[in-house]
């Protein structure tokens, strides 16, 4: 549940869809998609509100004031919210039901081979210490929750590669725990190490983690698609340069 949210109109405001019903904003980097205790008004969330204002704050608490979904705070790219109550609910099961198609881009430390391949890892979540009390992380085990997400390169360099991401499931750090996993962890990652080792918690810092929601698509209320793409950020672009990949998008 999010508490209400109050209206930001300072913060920068990225929408890359917008209609009557739905609205997708390219979140920055460093950014939290909703209020807590340490970002009470600094969220996209409040972004949001200051943009659209009573038709998200009528959605309530129970449908988190429009919001469909979150990124980790330093994850960019793709956040979809819905106008009225109709949009949430219907939206809303679409995520739950999987039918909601995600493509990231991720840049990998290491040098990957080409083509595509299928990742089934399951996944089980676990509350482990960290220097702000607890933290939830993703564990590899056996009989846990299903993952899966499909990979393909799209370019490398001497060190790392850019990987395109399509999770089949919404596990919690799901890409970020199958690529390290394989030994490819995901460039700036302060959590998960190669072969999914898990490093020792710390307090988010700000560094630029490669990852970015960068397309998403759904069914629209009315009928036809949402078709989202976020642009990456330059945070994102720079992260690319200084590992020496070239890539137009």
């Amino acid at each position: 549940m999010v508490s209400q949210p109050k209206p930001n109109p300072r913060m920068r405001l990225e929408i890359v869809h917008e209609d009557a019903r739905i609205v997708v904003a390219n979140k920055a980097p460093g950014v939290v998609s909703e209020p807590g205790k340490s970002h009470r008004d600094d969220s996209l969330l409040n972004a949001l509100v200051a943009r659209y204002g009573g038709k998200l704050l009528q959605l309530g608490e129970r449908r988190d004031y429009g919001l469909l979904h979150r990124l980790d705070r330093q994850t960019s790219g793709c956040v979809a919210c819905a106008l009225d109550p109709d949009a949430y609910d219907l939206v809303r099961s679409d995520f739950e039901s999987r039918r909601v198609d995600k493509r990231y881009l991720a840049v990998a430390r290491g040098r990957m081979r080409q083509g595509a391949q299928r990742i089934e890892l399951d996944l089980e979540e676990r509350r482990v210490p960290s220097s702000e009390g607890t933290r939830l992380v993703s564990v590899v085990r056996k009989g846990a929750k299903p993952a899966v997400t499909d990979i393909e390169p799209l370019a490398t360099s001497a060190t790392h590669t850019l990987v395109a991401c399509s999770p089949q499931t919404g596990r919690l750090h799901q890409i970020r725990v199958h690529l390290a996993h394989l030994g490819f962890p995901v460039a700036g990652d302060p959590l998960y190490a190669e072969g999914s080792r898990l490093l020792s918690p710390q307090r988010d810092d700000d560094r630029t983690l490669g990852l970015h929601a960068w397309k998403l698509g759904f069914p629209h209320p009315d009928g036809g698609r949402v078709e989202a793409t976020a642009p990456p950020s330059r945070r994102f672009l720079e992260l690319l340069g200084q590992c020496g990949i070239s890539w137009s998008g």
